[in-house]
């Protein structure tokens, strides 16, 4: 409730997301978790952009 609060009463919004592969969890018959993520937050930034007008950034580390 807290992140949705600081979200919404923001402006600018700076995404940071982890690039590391959590190796216990590597198992070929699943999909790759990097491209889960940024896949979750780019629709994320999409919609704080086009519905409630916030300028999203991107940093992956």
């Amino acid at each position: 409730d807290k992140i949705v609060r600081l979200i919404m009463e923001s402006d600018e919004i700076h995404f940071i997301i982890g690039t590391r592969i959590n190796i216990a969890h590597q198992d070929p018959n699943l999909p790759v978790d990097l491209e889960i993520r940024r896949t979750v937050v780019k629709r994320i930034a999409r919609l704080l952009e086009d519905k409630w007008l916030k300028n999203v950034t991107f940093e992956y580390i």
